[in-house]
């Protein structure tokens, strides 16, 4: 069995443990010597012509290497380049990868889907070995697969994240939609229901009550309204009817159940209240488990504090 040198140490290292037989070949690996770190069991084969280091973790990113070694016409997309990109909602058992060109199946745990537009523009290649869509082309290629608030959750996450812009996100779905291509109509109906400027939601939680609130007939309620405080300053509460001055805060137990989360809220809410506003909060967990009492409650709240402004208007 050969020495591990250096070299070959340091590409499975980058490379998530994953190295094809022309690569070994080229880090100073003869055929007899492969023969024998697979017969030791230092390495293993994964798919016909690609290697994996058994010490490292099969985990997605090798698992992504490791088809792209298999095909160099195959690229990381939908759910598996939403994982690799930290997307909510884009959790799959199987590696999914697109190709433009007629290929044979790898293993069936890979899903490849063949496309006629895999312009470069669309590709990102990475140094570990990796190519995947880019952000925009991973959201349309989504759509086909997931639903529209999933769709809209996943798009303000890549805005709120500056992961994409909103006009990368519009010219790649005029790009690619056709007339029956899945996913199409899915995509412009989740970008022409959104404005072009503005916040992104900072959570799936928020998308999910704004899209029950407008659902219920709350349609005055928009993401992220401006609030001038006294002091000057304008802040942003995560969604409000800015016409009454009514608010509301979606709380998640990661970012506010800390002391200091807890002072700067409250002290918000008091600078809020000191120029006329009311804030009314939700948790995460009453949104997940009773979004339909959250949304009569709030649909109450909302006409109560709308009757001093229809006596004024009357």
């Amino acid at each position: 069995m050969p020495a591990f040198t250096s070299h070959l140490a340091h590409w499975f290292h980058d490379h998530h443990g994953i190295a094809t037989g022309a690569e070994l070949l080229a880090l100073g690996v003869t055929e007899d010597q492969r023969r024998g770190l697979l017969e030791a069991g230092v390495i293993a084969v994964l798919f016909e012509g690609v290697y994996r280091l058994v010490a490292m973790p099969l985990n997605l990113e090798s698992r992504c290497a490791a088809v792209c070694a298999a095909d160099q016409s195959l690229v990381i997309s939908c759910f598996s380049a939403g994982s690799l990109d930290g997307l909510r909602r884009c959790g799959h058992r199987f590696i999914h990868a697109t190709t433009d060109r007629f290929t044979k199946p790898i293993s069936r745990g890979v899903r490849i889907h063949r496309s006629l537009l895999l312009p470069e523009e669309d590709i990102v290649r990475r140094a570990d070995g990796i190519r995947l869509t880019s952000p925009a082309r991973t959201w349309f290629d989504l759509a086909k697969h997931v639903g529209e608030l999933a769709l809209a959750s996943i798009a303000e996450q890549l805005l709120d994240e500056r992961k994409v812009t909103f006009q990368q996100l519009t010219e790649t779905t005029q790009r690619m939609a056709r007339p029956g291509r899945p996913g199409s109509s899915r995509a412009l109906k989740v970008l022409a229901s959104r404005p072009a400027a503005g916040n992104a939601a900072d959570s799936h939680d928020e998308v999910v009550l704004l899209a029950a609130l407008h659902a219920a007939g709350l349609t005055t309620f928009v993401r992220h309204p401006p609030v001038r405080l006294a002091s000057g300053d304008v802040v942003h509460p995560d969604l409000g009817d800015p016409g009454i001055g009514f608010y509301i805060e979606v709380d998640h137990h990661t970012w506010h159940d800390g002391m200091s989360a807890t002072d700067y809220d409250k002290d918000r809410d008091r600078q809020i209240r000191l120029v006329g506003g009311v804030v009314e909060r939700v948790t995460e967990t009453h949104i997940r488990s009773h979004l339909d009492r959250v949304v009569a409650e709030i649909n109450e709240l909302h006409r109560t504090r709308l009757r001093p402004f229809g006596a004024l208007a009357g």
